[in-house]
């Protein structure tokens, strides 16, 4: 794994319309995780991005009502596309359904995460998505590292995926760091 010095996570919340309000909840609390992380490692030089995240958002609202102190959050929030805040070349979207495995965490990329919550797994929303964008995406190297049975064991939770990237940043190596991360109920099998 290559370490930088300074990375960059965003979370897109372009993904309302998908989830249920059960999902929403799910996915405001997934986001909050996120955040906590960033705050306890020690980490001086990650920074959270949440886009699509207007202030007529249901979830936007969720995080005003059930979230304390959160537009005091350090954080960058916008209500505009995660495509029109970054140049297309410097953003990397996180997917299970690319065919790309992330290798390395870059100094130079921002690494986007699909914030939203599907509990019946709604296959290439995000990748579909990129592809129309002209994006570049990544997996997590889950398969590169372990046996998988199905789809369903590549995807993971939103503070999950961004945990793993907070400890590949801090310099351990994928494997480690996924196995620290993924449910042993899914029986991953190296």
């Amino acid at each position: 794994a290559v370490v930088s010095t300074q990375s960059t996570g965003a979370i897109d919340c372009a993904y309302e319309h998908f989830m249920s309000e059960k999902e929403l909840n799910k996915t405001r609390s997934q986001v909050q995780r996120c955040y906590s992380l960033l705050k306890r490692t020690e980490l001086k030089n990650f920074h959270l991005h949440l886009s699509n995240l207007p202030e007529t958002s249901a979830l936007y609202k969720s995080f005003l009502d059930k979230t304390a102190g959160f537009e005091g959050m350090y954080l960058t929030r916008f209500a505009g596309s995660i495509f029109e805040q970054f140049p297309a070349e410097d953003l990397v979207y996180l997917t299970p359904d690319s065919p790309h495995p992330l290798t390395e965490i870059s100094l130079t990329s921002v690494y986007v995460i699909g914030g939203f919550v599907d509990d019946n797994i709604k296959r290439n929303t995000s990748l579909d998505r990129c592809l129309v964008e002209g994006v570049r995406t990544a997996r997590l190297p889950i398969q590169e590292h372990y046996e998988i049975g199905n789809h369903k064991q590549c995807v993971l939770t939103i503070n999950q995926v961004f945990e793993v990237l907070l400890m590949v940043h801090n310099g351990m190596e994928w494997a480690e760091a996924l196995d620290g991360i993924l449910p042993k109920r899914k029986a991953y099998l190296p």
